[in-house]
């Protein structure tokens, strides 16, 4: 398209021709100036953006916490559990980087038309074995396939694994993992085909000094049905309604709880002898007159006073005041 050049566009084209600058000149300063350049490997592109890699290392944040507690109350030691990174490689990659002998479980997620692997190391399940069976626990294991017996052993906990898993993903997605089977050989696991991209979320589990290595590797097909649900927004929208939702919840089972209620007559004190000597027929003095209130424990913490009586042909007791803090302080 024609364009008339300006006067201040005439001259400031003179001025450059008059300096011996062209346009190699000018495209050389370019190329010698630092502006960084970042390369693009179009054999491995990012199909999840940082974005989505930061709500999933939340989601994940949160399951390495549950999942920490759960090893800590079973294993009877304390157990950190911490997720490293999150990392997209292709699927023939990742199994590549498997070791000999390897635990993998595969989860399958019928919503999601897909499956996705739970790799652990084996020295840890060894471990988790020994500690259930009542041995010290030494982390200083042989690698070794574990046995039958020995998957039966620590299916609780892989199943805890996968409830938590669920539980977390809950608050963007419901995946509705359940096991599907075990391998101990990488050759043998085919979630994907060998080009497709897998998210991989690796972790630590520190334990007594040692180090043990467990990932989760989720395929890009399975993800990207919820990929748009993994932007920070929608997660700390789903985060607040979940929260709400549990709140109301724990108000209903806190609500249906029972608790033991006791109406306290009075208190006395007896001598072991006097107590020994107790027969039928005997009477014990009380410090309290019919009309005096008694005191009403919930769970052996004084909360109110009220006064006896029938409800019918039951035994009753009517509440009229709750007890002061310098009551309840000076009952404790």
């Amino acid at each position: 398209m024609n364009r008339i050049l300006s006067q201040d566009e005439i001259d400031a084209l003179l001025t450059s021709v008059s300096d011996g600058k062209s346009y190699d000149s000018a495209e050389s300063d370019y190329q010698d100036s630092d502006t960084a350049v970042t390369l693009y490997d179009f054999k491995h592109p990012d199909r999840i953006s940082k974005e989505q890699i930061r709500t999933m290392r939340t989601i994940h944040e949160n399951f390495a916490r549950l999942f920490a507690t759960f090893l800590s109350t079973n294993m009877r030691a304390l157990v950190d559990v911490n997720v490293i990174s999150i990392d997209q490689v292709t699927y023939s990659e990742y199994t590549m980087s498997l070791s000999m002998p390897s635990s993998l479980y595969l989860l399958k997620m019928p919503d999601l038309d897909g499956k996705a692997v739970v790799e652990i190391s084996p020295q840890f399940l060894l471990f988790v074995v020994d500690r259930l069976l009542g041995g010290t626990g030494e982390t200083e294991i042989e690698v070794r396939e574990i046995t039958i017996i020995e998957q039966n052993i620590v299916q609780r906990l892989i199943n805890t694994l996968i409830s938590m898993l669920n539980e977390v993903w809950n608050q963007i997605y419901p995946l509705n993992a359940a096991f599907d089977s075990f391998e101990t050989d990488p050759q043998f696991v085919q979630i994907a085909r060998s080009s497709e991209t897998i998210a991989i979320i690796f972790f630590e589990i520190k334990v007594r000094g040692a180090v043990f290595p467990m990932n989760i590797g989720l395929p890009y097909f399975v993800l990207e049905p919820i990929l748009q649900k993994l932007s920070s927004q929608t997660f700390f929208m789903n985060v607040k309604k979940a929260g709400e939702s549990e709140r109301k919840l724990l108000e209903e089972r806190i609500q249906a709880t029972k608790i033991p209620l006791k109406a306290i007559f009075s208190d006395t004190l007896l001598t072991v002898n006097e107590f020994l000597g107790l027969k039928r027929g005997d009477l014990i003095l009380l410090d309290k007159e019919l009309d005096d209130e008694l005191q009403i424990k919930v769970t052996d913490n004084l909360k109110f006073f009220g006064v006896p009586g029938r409800r019918g042909r039951k035994l009753a007791i009517r509440i009229t005041r709750s007890a002061s803090f310098e009551e309840i302080l000076s009952h404790e």
